[in-house]
């Protein structure tokens, strides 16, 4: 009578192992243990960008050993929040030129040339 617990006990704990938790793993919050370079504005996050782009172009060239996997991890803070950044301005001027080409469509003059400056304004900060 005894044996029935303790086969149950050993059943639920093969059933319960890592391996079969691994979709709970997948859909838990990450956690953050670097920080990411910070920029004031789209310029030094284009600049943070390319820094930590040639540093992991640098540690790629290499054996990559564990201490680089560490340094991969670390930039790719940077490099995730760079591009989340860099996406948001570029949808910001996608809007504006959108703005601009419906006011072109309108004939609407002044706004064609606000919007066209604000676009313009914003895209050279990242092209060229």
């Amino acid at each position: 009578m005894k044996k029935l617990p303790v086969l149950a006990l050993i059943a639920a704990c093969a059933v319960w192992t890592p391996a079969a938790q691994a979709d709970d793993a997948a859909a838990a919050p990450r956690v953050d243990h670097y920080q990411a370079r910070q920029a004031d504005d789209i310029e030094q996050t284009i600049a943070n960008l390319r820094e930590a782009n040639q540093q992991l172009e640098a540690i790629l060239a290499g054996e990559v050993g564990e201490y680089d996997m560490h340094d991969v991890h670390s930039l790719s803070y940077t490099i995730e929040d760079s591009l989340a950044r860099l996406s948001e301005h570029l949808l910001e001027m996608k809007d504006i030129a959108g703005d601009m080409h419906f006011a072109s469509e309108g004939l609407k003059r002044d706004d064609v040339i606000e919007h066209g400056k604000a676009y313009l304004s914003g895209v050279r900060k990242i092209i060229d």
